[in-house]
């Protein structure tokens, strides 16, 4: 699977990925694991190797990579951590934000620094009321992972007033506008997230320095489908999983312990959880490679991605979610009663795969939205 993108040139961009996983190791094993937030100089080990750039536009400094070279840098550092592969993930999200901007006002906020970190939360969750050539936005969004290293915030809003009242866009906050309730992430799992609350009042900005999924202003293949920032997200259930079933894999391996009836590594309850989860796992892997790869192939034939096929990347998603927190359970429960303690190594890999399952993307309603479609029904869903 991750030779699909080989012949793009831009995936040296994992090979600098694997070049930092060493030192991200080494950080990851100093930060204290209540820690809301990844530290600083994990951000910016994160920040040297171009992910937060990988998408993008070229014009204005960024990678632009195939999405599934993306989907693979993320899964390498959730391989290492879940919360390294949620920042990577949400935080390289501007460069799909910046397609939907005016090019020279997308120059303004992302060509001085192509590696800014973008935030937020999409969904209207506060209000821009539309004054003269801009708007004056409030409210409180509930999640703003990697807020605290952001230099923008995305943060849905519904219009008040004018042409477009009503409307679903998108406004970006600059971060020093808003308040960013860094005691707010004390949660089960991705920890080091921080995904924290934050609110804003009356701030202005103006019309360009917000957008609506439905009108792009690129036409080039990355940015021809609204909800193509959603591709990478399952690498950080697939390598949550896949580090899990190395540090099982791992444990069996360096096991000193034996009793009456041998090691566990000679358990046949061991062995059928293992081969259970290499095959979960890597079903999972192929279904959301080869979803990613087909939609790719249809945008890059020019062609627009319909309502089967953002369906299918959705429930792609949510399986994948799904397959994984199954696998890891599994693999969780083989441990046995040494599972328990806090420092097992497969205690924080359960809570951050649990915590994913509680996303919106992995919600049971994303089933019914993707079967409704697939049943040839019309999506009431404008974000689907």
């Amino acid at each position: 699977m991750d030779t699909l993108s080989v012949s793009d040139p831009r995936s040296g961009l994992l090979a600098t990925v694997g070049e930092a996983v060493p030192d991200l190791r080494r950080l990851l094993d100093v930060w204290p694991p209540s820690g809301s937030s990844l530290p600083d100089p994990v951000v910016e080990r994160l920040r040297a190797t171009g992910v937060f750039r990988m998408a993008l536009p070229a014009d204005l400094g960024g990678l632009e990579t195939d999405p599934l070279v993306q989907l693979r840098a993320v899964e390498q550092f959730a391989e290492v951590d879940a919360s390294l592969g949620w920042y990577a993930s949400i935080g390289s999200d501007g460069g799909y934000y910046a397609s939907f901007l005016d090019p020279d006002t997308a120059a303004d906020m992302f060509a001085a620094d192509p590696d800014a970190i973008t935030a937020g939360f999409v969904e209207p969750a506060g209000t821009a009321v539309a004054v003269d050539d801009g708007y004056t936005v409030g409210g409180h969004w509930p999640f703003g992972s990697a807020s605290k290293h952001a230099r923008w915030l995305a943060s849905g809003c519904r219009v008040r007033g004018g042409d477009d009242d009503g409307r679903w866009i998108v406004a970006l906050l600059p971060r020093a506008a808003c308040t960013v309730e860094e005691d707010s992430w004390q949660a089960l799992g991705l920890q080091g997230s921080g995904s924290y609350r934050y609110h804003a009042h009356d701030v202005r900005i103006p019309r360009t320095h917000t957008f609506a999924f439905d009108r792009p202003q690129r036409t080039s293949p990355l940015y021809r489908c609204p909800v193509m920032y959603r591709c990478n997200t399952p690498g950080v259930a697939l390598g949550c999983a896949r580090g899990a079933l190395a540090e099982f894999t791992a444990l069996l391996t360096n096991e000193t312990d034996s009793g009456p009836a041998g090691s566990r590594r000679e358990s046949a309850l061991i062995h059928n959880a293992l081969a259970r989860a290499h095959a979960q796992i890597a079903s999972a892997r192929a279904y959301a490679y080869t979803t990613v790869s087909d939609l790719w192939t249809v945008l890059m034939a020019g062609d627009p991605l319909g309502a089967q096929e953002r369906a299918a990347l959705r429930l792609m998603i949510a399986h994948v979610t799904d397959v994984c927190r199954s696998a890891l359970l599994d693999l969780f429960r083989a441990c046995g009663g040494a599972a328990v303690h806090e420092q097992h190594p497969l205690q924080r890999r359960l809570r951050d795969i649990l915590a994913l399952g509680q996303h919106a993307l992995a919600s049971e309603r994303t089933y019914q939205l993707a079967g409704a479609v697939l049943a040839g029904l019309a999506s009431q869903d404008i974000a689907l």
